[in-house]
Formats: C-alpha cells, structure tokens, sequence
C-alpha cells in the first residue's frame, strides 16, 4: 500500500461523482483538505459490515466489490463499484454502521473522506447540506433506473450492458460476479451468455471481447 497527492485529474473526476457534482473545485478542495489517494497493490479489505461508518470513498482506479457473508457462508454480491464512483456516503452521512463489507481489486486507487471532516465542511456551510441532498437523490434515482431496467431487460440485454460498461483495458471479471450483478443464476448466466456468442456480438474467450459493439449496443437497448 503506498499514497499520493491529489492532482489535478484526481479533482476532475470527483466534481464528476453524484455526491460532489453540485460543488465547485474549491468546495471540493476544501472537502478533501487532508485526504490522499491510497495505492492497494492486493487485494485488500477496506472495511466489514457491522464496522462504524467513519469514512466513504471514491474509486479513481480499479475496482470495489461491495458484499455480504450470509448465515451459510454464502457471499452475496451486492455491488461492483468502479472508478468514477463512490460509495458509502449515504451511510455516513446518517451516522450508521456500514450495511456490507468492501473489497478492492490489487492496484486499485481510492480517496478516502471522513466523516468528521465532511460534517464540519456542511455545518460551516448550510447551503451546501441542500446540494449534497440533491446530489443523493439524483444518485437514489439512478439505483431506481436500473433496477427498474433490471426488470425489464432479458439477461442477454442485462449481460450486454455490462460488458459494454467495462473499459477494454479493465481487470477480468469472474463470471460469477457478473451474474450477481445482473441478477442472474449461473445457469441463467450461461444462456445469457451463449445467446450473445451464438449472434456474433462476442468472442468466446476468458474477457467476452466485443466484436460488434454497436449491434452490441443497439440489443441491450431493444
């Protein structure tokens, strides 16, 4: 694990996250005031359910698997966070215990807000505390979309829109973690997954590497 300073890129892409997009880069600036980008060279756990909320994240690289561990032992994907993305500052803001546990993949790159500092930023600053609730429903909507989409797209299209999500130089993701976020079975995942083989929109190989990206596109959307 190593740590560096924010730069100007790091900046650009917060003001982009639902939770800071109603702030200017000085707001922000003033926000992270302190923080640091953190390297995780492996695979490592940020924090487990049950665990005071005392910080939430932003991923500038990589990726974070957001789980459960049920009562058989079972682990349950609840979401897979990618960079551009935050996540847990519903729960840190309401001052709870984190709901799931949160796992990076090796290499991944995360700034780390704490709680502290963001509820001194929005107590010295009212107007901002309406931004931020702005920001959350914006990003509460979002979730709504896509399990609404969920519902009503075949797990081809589900499987289609996220292999179009994934940037082509992304780590590979295991297939049992792309069926718990499309919300499939495994055997559902297969069909799904043929299905696409079989119309010539990917290859069959260990990434599922896109060969017609735009009737890729034009499928999910059906």
């Amino acid at each position: 694990m190593s740590r560096r300073n924010l730069n100007d890129a790091d900046f650009s892409l917060m003001s982009k996250v639902a939770v800071l997009s109603a702030f200017s880069r000085d707001e922000i600036v003033s926000m992270t005031n302190g923080a640091a980008v953190v390297i995780y060279n492996g695979r490592e756990l940020l924090f487990s359910e049950g665990e005071p909320a005392e910080q939430f994240f932003i991923v500038i690289k990589g990726q974070v698997r957001l789980f459960r561990i049920l009562g058989d032992g079972r682990v349950a994907l609840f979401h897979l966070v990618s960079a551009g993305e935050s996540f847990a500052e519903a729960v840190v803001l309401s001052g709870q215990k984190y709901p799931v546990s949160a796992e990076c993949d090796p290499g991944s790159q995360i700034i780390a807000i704490s709680r502290l500092q963001l509820v001194n930023r929005l107590r010295n600053d009212k107007a901002m505390i309406g931004r931020m609730m702005q920001s959350l429903i914006e990003r509460e909507r979002f979730f709504y979309r896509e399990l609404n989409d969920l519902r009503q797209r075949s797990p081809s299209q589900r499987l289609a829109g996220f292999l179009l999500s994934q940037s082509e130089d992304a780590e590979i993701v295991p297939k049992h973690v792309i069926a718990n976020r499309i919300g499939v079975t495994p055997e559902t995942f297969s069909r799904a997954l043929r299905k696409l083989e079989d119309d010539g929109f990917i290859a069959r190989d260990t990434r599922m590497s896109i060969l017609d990206v735009e009737g890729l596109r034009q499928f999910s959307r059906r």
